[in-house]
């Protein structure tokens, strides 16, 4: 402990050694900290997308391969399971001379209630619209809005059906196009309008069994229900985009290492100022005894002090960056083009470790090459600074 201070003090001694040191560990913890960032961001988005997603739409999506289907044929199925059947069609929504292509989902509301956590207790016999398409139209609540259908009469085939209703409330489904193109109405109404049987339906939303979990629910979904039924997960219709999101969070961890290997350099001008400013004084040590083992343990100490450092700065440079991410107007994002208006930084355990545990491999590199140095150097080499 005595030898290892007296070395500490050694390095630290003169303004010029303390503030390189410090210097040196600035620039180490905002490289870990901008890789960290880039990470929390992409995970962020994949976290922030499927929450949207399964909120408004529960654990899986049942369609028939034949299209429409009577709900009834398949309650038997679903005993186990929550569900909320609709009947979605698409139609333009027309308004102030604006009109928009939407899809119309006809739902029950107490059973909609059920799987999604989207607040519809305002729909009446009217319609409810996301906020989106609400600023598109310049709607509010209580305003006019008409559906333009496609007719499906034979004699008036390709014509249109025009339908007024009420603005009932203004929902948010935290994600751009469902914001912008979903409407929601009566499912009984809207079947009734369209002369379909009373439990006619094209899709069911479901959740889950608790006590099967997700991957064994849906196999279970799909044993029941048979090949005329496709069963997918929530995020199925974003599952590209998700997959690419997660080949380029892996690929930028590892492009970035280049902004830590910049930083690193810092460190290595560090190493070679103290070991020829300070030779002497390290080399005088030695001659009175001090082994080459224990200042081996203290350069190695030294640079895990480095990294440990930077790991616990950039956690604080993290935080403050994610918190400018969310409190800031200028980090809001065009959800047209990003999907979402507003992103998080989100970090597990094993982004942590994937990043600390590369930043803590260019240090034992840079350890692993200054001992050798160290040890190719003679005691009176050292005491007389003839370093080669």
């Amino acid at each position: 402990m005595g030898s290892a201070f007296s070395f500490f003090k050694i390095i630290i001694q003169g303004k010029a050694s303390g503030r390189f040191l410090v210097a040196a560990v600035l620039s180490f913890s905002f490289s870990i900290a901008v890789i960290l960032s880039t990470v929390g961001l992409m995970d962020g988005f994949v976290s922030a997308l499927k929450t949207s997603l399964k909120g408004s739409s529960g654990d899986f999506h049942i369609t028939s391969n034949r299209g429409f289907f009577l709900k009834e044929d398949v309650l038997p199925a679903l005993e186990d399971f929550p569900s909320a059947s609709i009947m979605q069609v698409e139609s333009f929504a027309v308004s102030n001379g604006l009109n928009k292509g939407v899809l119309v989902k006809g739902v029950e509301k107490d059973e909609f209630k059920k799987i999604s956590s989207l607040n519809l207790e305002k729909l009446e016999s009217g319609v409810v619209i996301g906020k989106e398409l609400a600023k598109a139209l310049d709607l509010s609540p209580g305003d006019e809005l008409t559906l333009t259908f496609a007719s499906d009469q034979t004699r008036d085939q390709g014509g249109a059906v025009l339908k007024k209703y009420k603005v009932d409330s203004v929902v948010s489904h935290g994600i751009y196009e469902k914001d912008l193109r979903f409407v929601y109405t009566d499912r009984l109404n809207l079947t009734r309008g369209f002369g379909y049987k009373k439990g006619a339906v094209n899709k069911i939303l479901a959740l889950q069994n608790p006590s099967l979990g997700f991957e064994a629910s849906q196999a279970a979904l799909k044993r029941k229900l048979g090949n005329k039924f496709e069963i997918e997960p929530y995020w199925s219709e974003y599952k590209t985009l998700l997959r690419a999101v997660e080949v380029e969070k892996t690929s930028i961890s590892f492009i970035l290492q280049i902004i830590v290997v910049v930083a690193i350099f810092n460190v290595i001008a560090f190493i070679i100022f103290i070991s020829e400013k300070k030779s002497q004084e390290f080399f005088l040590l030695r001659a009175f005894g001090a082994s080459m083992k224990k200042i081996t343990s203290f350069w190695r100490g030294l640079l895990l002090f480095i990294w440990f450092a930077s790991a616990l700065l950039s956690l604080g440079l993290t935080w403050l960056f994610n918190l400018l991410l969310t409190s800031l107007p200028v980090f809001e994002l065009p959800g047209d083009i990003y999907v979402l208006s507003k992103l998080r930084l989100e970090l597990g355990w094993e982004d942590f470790a994937l990043v600390f545990s590369l930043a803590l491999g260019w240090i034992l590199i840079i350890g692993a090459a200054t001992m050798w140095r160290m040890k190719k150097r003679t005691v009176l080499a050292g005491l007389r600074e003839e370093f080669k």
